[in-house]
Formats: structure tokens, C-alpha cells, sequence
């Protein structure tokens, strides 16, 4: 049988950390947070979340995990912010994603080297000679790792303490 090698491994840990982090960086939003913007032009914390929620629901189906998003409306395919809605509470936003995250990062540790190297059914920013699956769950890896960053930012905004790594 085919089986990944380790090339992937520091990727899937980061998937682990982040899933982590997410759970961490969320902690203490007010629903009074969600929907303040900095300005008029940068994105609310409750798109950011419903963001990384669902772009862990994208990895999950462009693996072939069957599950459904909670929100395409609002979401599906890198839908921006969109400024006269209402987006959902912070416990509808979050309340998927341990689920989400279990089923991705098991698919994530049964991936073989054939399918990492099979074309991704969906492009990335990463290089044209890396439009493969390892290519992309690379991106969504960095991606995550992007919008955590920008919530972390965003709880200094809203004086709350510095996301916690533990």
C-alpha cells in the first residue's frame, strides 16, 4: 500500500497547532467584537472566523470528506465580507469547527504520495508546477495561519490579552 511520507508531516502538525490556536484566538470575543471593523475597509472578526471555518470545510471536500458547510451563503467559495449583514453569533460561527477539524486532520494523516502529487481539483496561489494537492493544502495551511494571525491583531484592538500559544 502506499503510504505519505514525511514531506507533508510539518504541514499536518501546523494544521494540529492551528487547530489549537483557533480555539485559543477566539476565546473572550464579545459578540459586541464581531461585527466593529477597524476601518471601513478591513474585514469584522465574525467574517474572519465564519472564513476559517469555512475554508477548513473547502480542504475537507477537496480531500473527499463528505460534510456540509454550516453557512455557503456568507462563505462558499471566498465570498468577501458583504457589509449590511448580520453575520451569525460567535457560538454558531465556532460551534463546527472541532468537528471539522477531526475529520480533516484524520483525512490529512491517510493521504498517500499519489494523491499529493494528483492534480488539485481547485487552483491555488502556489506556483504552476505545484497545482497538486500537497501544493494546496499547503496554501490552506498558510492561509489559516494568515486570518489567525489577523484575529490576534484584532484582540489587541478590542484590549483583550494576547492570543495564547498553550
Amino acid at each position: 500500500m502506499e503510504t505519505q511520507s514525511t514531506t507533508l508531516a510539518s504541514v499536518i502538525d501546523q494544521f494540529h497547532l492551528q487547530t489549537r490556536l483557533f480555539e485559543n484566538v477566539v476565546e473572550g470575543f464579545r459578540e459586541e467584537h464581531l461585527h466593529e471593523r477597524l476601518n471601513g475597509i478591513t474585514n469584522h472578526v465574525a467574517w474572519i472566523i465564519g472564513h476559517l471555518v469555512s475554508g477548513r470545510y473547502l480542504a475537507a471536500f477537496v480531500l473527499g470528506v463528505p460534510a456540509r458547510e454550516p453557512y455557503p451563503e456568507l462563505f462558499a467559495k471566498g465570498k468577501g465580507l458583504e457589509e449590511h449583514i448580520r453575520y451569525p453569533s460567535l457560538e454558531e460561527l465556532t460551534k463546527d469547527w472541532p468537528a471539522i477539524s477531526d475529520k480533516l486532520l484524520a483525512r490529512l494523516e491517510s493521504l498517500t504520495e499519489i494523491e499529493l502529487n494528483s492534480e488539485a481539483p481547485v487552483p491555488s496561489p502556489m506556483t504552476p508546477r505545484n497545482q497538486t494537492l500537497r501544493g494546496f493544502i499547503t496554501f490552506i495551511s498558510h492561509h489559516e495561519a494568515y486570518h489567525i494571525g489577523q484575529l490576534g491583531i484584532l484582540r489587541r484592538y478590542f484590549d483583550l490579552e494576547a492570543m495564547r500559544y498553550g
